[in-house]
């Protein structure tokens, strides 16, 4: 999906409610922030991270059946080499991330942050993810793991 089609809130909401029926369950969500960052920019890469999470929170994690009361969700940050404003956008998924799990915590939804670093690798941040989607990965909520460096 491209940055302006995940803005678009009604697409959005049409495509998670078309995956979730296909798919029968979703129990984690990572958004590529720093994808939808280097596509549209800041603005579409805050809009498009909360239409995403909406969707799947109404869809996934809050649709009354017993086995979806809960889930996981966690937000890519761009790295800080990724153009004039990535400080902003990763400070807006950490706020948006701390502000949700508060929100949120009381139907067992958990959201975390990860900002890379210029040199982080993509496989330091995939074992993180898969780290999150274990059990060992639900005790983090509300929180930016920060993989910058000093």
């Amino acid at each position: 999906m491209c940055a302006p089609v995940v803005a678009d809130e009604a697409i959005v909401d049409e495509m998670v409610a078309a995956a979730i029926a296909e798919s029968g369950s979703l129990d984690l969500l990572v958004v590529d922030g720093a994808g939808l960052f280097a596509q549209g920019g800041l603005h579409d890469c805050l809009d498009a991270t909360w239409n995403v999470t909406r969707a799947v929170v109404n869809h996934a994690f809050l649709s009354g059946e017993a086995s979806s009361t809960a889930g996981r969700i966690v937000y890519l940050a761009p790295a800080p080499n990724s153009g004039e404003f990535a400080g902003a956008a990763c400070a807006g998924l950490e706020n948006l991330g701390r502000t949700l799990s508060t929100e949120w915590a009381r139907h067992g939804i958990t959201l975390v942050t990860i900002a890379p670093g210029d040199a982080t690798d993509a496989g330091e941040v995939a074992a993180l993810c898969a780290y999150l989607a274990s059990p060992a990965g639900a005790y983090f909520s509300g929180s930016l793991l920060d993989l910058r460096g000093p």
